[in-house]
């Protein structure tokens, strides 16, 4: 059992062991959920949910918006599924895709959250950050954590895709890292 209370959000989750950080939530990711209330969203989405975490406190945070979760692996999305039922959360959708494949053409999102599996490689990270630029609404958001000694490529890619980044916050071992579809208003 993996309790959660941060900025007055509480969430109990079951992570299976072979999920990333299934006895609690990792210091990347509480980093992450910490810098999350700084963005208005009607609609947001939780890329490689893993159990959930981030789409589990996006969906409490904000209960009048639209939240997705999705990830590739089985295992995570029956633990999440699972979470959002303990949890009694009503608008979080769950979703088995590899990225964004399941989802519809037309869907975007003001704010995609994300502890991209930087394990997997650059071309999955990558990826990740190309196309999230085709899912954002105008001003939508791409918040990321990753491991400091990891943040010179990732906020390339990001400037690259996005023509630019800041970072919102730091920890002892992980960065939280912003890029905006439309690069004018990095302000959160």
């Amino acid at each position: 059992m993996v309790e959660i209370s941060v900025s007055g959000i509480y969430i109990i989750a079951q992570a299976e062991p072979d999920l990333f950080s299934p006895k609690s939530l990792d210091q990347g990711t509480r980093l992450l959920l910490e810098s999350l209330n700084k963005f208005d969203y009607s609609t947001a989405l939780d890329w490689g949910c893993g159990w959930g975490a981030i789409g589990l406190y996006m969906a409490k945070l904000k209960p009048e918006s639209k939240v997705v979760a999705l990830d590739s692996d089985i295992a995570a999305v029956k633990a999440t599924k699972a979470n959002v039922a303990q949890n009694h959360i009503e608008n979080l959708e769950v979703v088995a895709s590899h990225s964004y494949d399941e989802l519809d053409s037309e869907q975007r999102f003001d704010l995609i959250a994300s502890n991209p599996p930087t394990h997997r490689g650059r071309e999955v990270v990558d990826t990740m950050i190309a196309e999230a630029k085709e899912r954002l609404n105008d001003g939508g958001a791409l918040v990321m954590v990753v491991e400091a000694r990891l943040k010179p490529w990732v906020a390339r890619q990001m400037k690259k895709v996005f023509g630019d980044y800041r970072i919102l916050k730091r920890g002892p071992k992980n960065v939280v890292l912003v890029a905006r579809q439309n690069p004018s208003s990095l302000s959160s």
